[in-house]
């Protein structure tokens, strides 16, 4: 299991505020970005992060581990989903690019 409580960022608000503000975030929780425009930022955020960009049908496409604030992610050719966990997470699961996810509820 990747992900055990996930948070979805389906509105443009929820998309645009994403985990800005917040101090931490813990292993095993989420945000799942529906509709990403397959690119992201990191600023006014407090913490790193792992990201993984997403195919419609649940591929991962990209990762990126540690991602530290204020940076910027260049979109992501085909990805329709940006899963944002605690950092280190995905090297903890052993995620990689081409693996297949399930979101139930998701795709």
């Amino acid at each position: 299991i990747l992900v055990n409580e996930l948070e979805l960022a389906e509105t443009l608000r929820t998309r645009v505020i994403g985990l800005m503000g917040r101090a931490s975030l813990a292993n095993g929780k989420g945000l799942l970005i529906k509709r990403s425009g397959n690119s992201i930022h990191t600023f006014f955020m407090r913490m790193s992060i792992d990201v993984l960009f997403i195919s419609s049908n649940g591929v991962v496409l990209k990762v990126f581990q540690e991602l530290k604030p204020w940076r910027l992610v260049w979109p992501v050719q085909k990805a329709q989903f940006t899963l944002e966990m605690a950092a280190n997470r995905s090297k903890e699961v052993g995620i990689e690019v081409g693996d297949k996810l399930i979101l139930e509820g998701v795709f």
